[in-house]
């Protein structure tokens, strides 16, 4: 497996997997509907271009997961970390999420955050695994449907760095 940087010839493999993700993956917490339509136009939003910031995961020349950085409230945000279904607990994450680090050292940056489904206890042991710390949890709004969700932070990217020598 290799990460390296989008490209425009990505997209429309990123647009594929983000929605395969979303759908496998957030079925148990929000409404069947909202993974019709809205996340349908979603996409269609989310991929119109590329994004900055996207990493992405390839084995054997194929997109197999990919993690976004751009900041947000004045701090570096990981916007999505993806993985192709069928191929999550693979260290596809836990690559991304290092090569994530990697990005942000480099660039003088020393911590991270995002948010979780609080109901999503899966992503919540990865995260704790990689050394994050859950916040207060918040209410938001996904494919026009309120969840509660967690802030988790990484205020000293060592530990985050310290997580990916597991590798």
């Amino acid at each position: 497996m290799i990460v390296d940087a989008a490209t425009p010839g990505d997209l429309s493999a990123l647009h594929a997997l983000h929605k395969a993700s979303w759908a496998n993956a957030y079925a148990p917490f929000v409404p069947a509907a909202a993974l019709g339509k809205p996340l349908d136009d979603h996409m269609a939003r989310t991929w119109a271009s590329l994004p900055p910031g996207i990493l992405c995961a390839r084995a054997d020349g194929q997109l197999i997961g990919f993690l976004r950085l751009k900041p947000k409230l004045g701090w570096p945000y990981i916007d999505n970390l993806h993985v192709l279904p069928g191929l999550t607990r693979g260290g596809v994450g836990r690559a991304l999420m290092g090569a994530a680090c990697d990005t942000l050292t480099d660039g003088g940056q020393s911590r991270v955050w995002l948010t979780v489904l609080a109901d999503n206890m899966t992503a919540r042991r990865f995260y704790a695994r990689m050394g994050g710390i859950e916040t207060a949890r918040i209410r938001e709004t996904l494919l026009g449907e309120p969840v509660t969700t967690f802030p988790i932070v990484w205020t000293h990217l060592r530990k985050l760095r310290l997580s990916k020598e597991k590798l």
